[in-house]
């Protein structure tokens, strides 16, 4: 037990140091490939930062179920934590006549899921949903790569701190540090929860909930942190992407995905909720500021005593 609850100093040590590799290998790749800080966030880290939501769609194919949970489920703790929270402590400001395809798609991608849910999501729709995944790369590559515009802006930015090697074995340490992290910290924060008599539904709800998003919160918060705006707003929107397309998209192809009224009735309308309140917030206001961000936070708590309150709708 002593080492389990060890895990939770070490964890927050790894999570620290991991989002610190990672934040500047994204930084000095994007300087080193001549493409903006966004693109990197918006591809390489949030595909990256991902991962584990990919993983568990894979192993979890004998029930299917916590497929389309996990991503709806993550896709809400992203924004309403991990932007709400990084706001909160450091504002975090994005154009959004720069990044407009982002944030439309990141929304496109919750109705997308909603209006597939209607019918049950098979291999047919598993498949839709890589392919939207691989348009988006393409008009991004298109938009954010190659237009004179995007050159440009990158030609702008400077030079690099370090070689490309290096740029990658940053990204890969910080990734590998960002997952034990997360493990070390879920782990020992479960024990401590266990030890005070906590219900398993509040430790599913919170601990890992926001577990599988620690990545993305703690690249959120050091980015912010650092000023890289860029990288704290393309990593969670990425991420929601990449969750909506293609976690949700192999996992209905390795097999059929059940939906439950709740999906309808609280968790998919609460994901549409927080992205359109993010897109909205950026498009008014050119940032998250402390208030926005405080908002997002308000609504992932009113939506977590809903649940609380009522847990027959939450199933």
């Amino acid at each position: 037990m002593e080492w389990v609850l060890l895990g939770i100093p070490v964890g927050i040590v790894f999570l620290y140091f991991g989002s610190e590799a990672l934040v500047d290998g994204g930084k000095n790749m994007a300087l080193r490939l001549g493409i903006t800080p966004f693109v990197v966030g918006l591809t390489v880290l949030a595909f990256g930062t991902s991962a584990p939501e990919a993983i568990t769609s894979i192993v979890s194919r004998n029930d299917p179920g916590i497929i389309i949970g996990n991503v709806v489920g993550s896709n809400i703790v992203n924004i309403a934590v991990c932007i709400g929270l990084a706001a909160i402590i450091f504002p975090i400001a994005s154009v959004f006549k720069d990044n407009r395809i982002e944030f439309i798609t990141m929304i496109l991608a919750s109705l997308v899921v909603l209006v597939m849910a209607f019918g049950g999501i098979g291999t047919i729709e598993g498949i839709i949903l890589i392919l939207m995944l691989i348009m988006f790369i393409f008009i991004v590559y298109k938009t954010k790569v190659n237009s004179p515009e995007a050159q440009a802006e990158a030609a702008e930015m400077g030079e690099a701190d370090m070689p490309m090697w290096r740029c990658i074995l940053y990204i890969v340490a910080g990734l590998v540090l960002l997952y034990f992290g997360a493990d070390m910290f879920v782990d020992g924060s479960k024990e401590v929860a266990e030890m005070m008599g906590v219900s398993e539904l509040v430790i599913g709800l919170f601990l890992v909930a926001i577990g599988t998003s620690l990545p993305e919160l703690c690249v959120s918060i050091m980015a912010a942190f650092r000023h890289e705006n860029d990288i704290a707003v393309s990593n969670i929107i990425g991420s929601n992407i990449f969750n909506a397309f293609f976690v949700l998209g192999i996992g209905a192809i390795v097999a059929d995905i059940p939906v439950y009224d709740s999906l309808f009735t609280l968790h998919i309308p609460v994901m549409i909720l927080l992205s359109v309140l993010m897109t909205l917030f950026i498009w008014k206001w050119g940032k998250v500021n402390r208030l926005s961000g405080a908002v997002l936070v308000a609504v992932y708590v009113a939506y977590a005593v809903v649940i609380l309150a009522m847990p027959d709708l939450a199933i």
